[in-house]
């Protein structure tokens, strides 16, 4: 069978929504000759409902109709929030609590007010025992991370001390050597470039990897519509995927000249002296956010870990304890410091 004909026939027609018994009839019409015809889904998160077509020993996968599945649905929203403070979807953390900030944020009435709520979410998403737990339980099982470890480290610890110009600019390279070792995960090695568009190429790779799960086992479908750009819309693994790329596109690695005045965390600003403003603790938060993130990618390249928050553990609570030796030590590193650890802004 003509798989591709057979499928344009049955869409102009409009039998794939009208069932099986119509889908069945239009493929007589055509001649198409067929061993099975049955109902069939592809679930990852939304059920995308159809056909599956048995021919000559190759299997099809007829979408019913793919505009069941509304633009902007599952993470979207969150994604698309988080990134007017310049914060990526934060992974490890439940719906309720990202619902709560997220509505804060999109309720704000200046631009003043939406930062506040986004730097308070940071704040409280990342105490120092959270993040000892986050590098101990979560990423030091990443392959990907492992040459990256005692730098991750000694950056909070100076996040910590108060030093966060110095935190930041240590953990500025573990970025981009994530990204280098992700691709060699998934057969994409990006070698010495540091332009953004050969690195995310390994974003665009491992989203290709989805879809390929998702249609697995299926010999044919219609690969024009029933593409990445069309999984974002539901997708919440690709729409995680997504959110990085946007920062990375239009934050991290965004053309100085074209970034908003406030966009201050930027890696070619820091590292050639262009920005100054940048060294808050809530920024090194948003970095550290972003390698969490990061992380969740790893899961994905190297197929195996768990997405939920980890708990924590011997190792975390010893990491956690020299993370507190560095607060109680702040005061000597910085005399004129007012708090241990930022405290939240307060709105009024």
């Amino acid at each position: 069978m003509d798989f591709a004909k057979a499928y344009k026939q049955c869409r102009k027609s409009m039998a794939l929504g009208r069932g099986i018994k119509a889908v069945e009839a239009c493929l007589h019409r055509g001649k198409h000759e067929f061993d099975s015809l049955q109902e069939a889904k592809l679930s990852c998160f939304r059920d995308i409902r159809g056909y599956k077509i048995v021919s000559s020993g190759e299997c099809a996968f007829f979408p019913r109709d793919l505009s069941e599945i509304k633009v902007g649905s599952g993470l979207a929203w969150y994604r698309d929030t988080f990134a007017t403070t310049e914060i990526v979807l934060p992974p490890y953390h439940s719906f309720g609590f990202l619902s709560e900030y997220g509505g804060k944020i999109s309720k704000s009435n200046s631009e003043e007010e939406r930062y506040a709520h986004a730097n308070n979410m940071l704040l409280e998403m990342y105490t120092p025992p959270r993040m000892a737990d986050l590098i101990c339980g979560a990423w030091s099982q990443r392959i990907t991370f492992a040459q990256y470890q005692e730098q991750l480290i000694e950056a909070v610890k100076a996040y910590c001390l108060g030093l966060y110009g110095v935190a930041i600019v240590g953990i500025l390279p573990c970025i981009e050597g994530f990204l280098r070792e992700l691709g060699k995960h998934v057969s994409l090695p990006v070698k010495d470039a540091v332009n953004i568009e050969t690195l995310l190429k390994v974003f665009h790779r491992i989203k290709q990897g989805e879809l390929k799960r998702l249609v697995a086992g299926y010999d044919w479908y219609p690969d024009k519509e029933l593409t990445i750009n069309y999984l974002s819309r539901y997708h919440e693994r690709v729409q995680m995927l997504e959110s990085m790329e946007m920062y990375f596109r239009g934050c991290f690695y965004g053309h100085t000249e074209s970034l908003p005045s406030h966009f201050v965390l930027n890696r070619h600003g820091i590292a050639h002296g262009f920005f100054k403003g940048y060294a808050t603790p809530s920024n090194f938060l948003r970095l550290f956010n972003l390698i969490s993130l990061l992380s969740f990618a790893a899961i994905l390249v190297e197929g195996r870990g768990s997405m939920l928050q980890p708990g924590v553990t011997t190792d975390s609570e010893a990491l956690a304890l020299n993370f507190t030796k560095c607060l109680l030590s702040r005061r000597y590193v910085q005399p004129n410091a007012q708090s241990i650890l930022p405290s939240p802004i307060i709105l009024g």
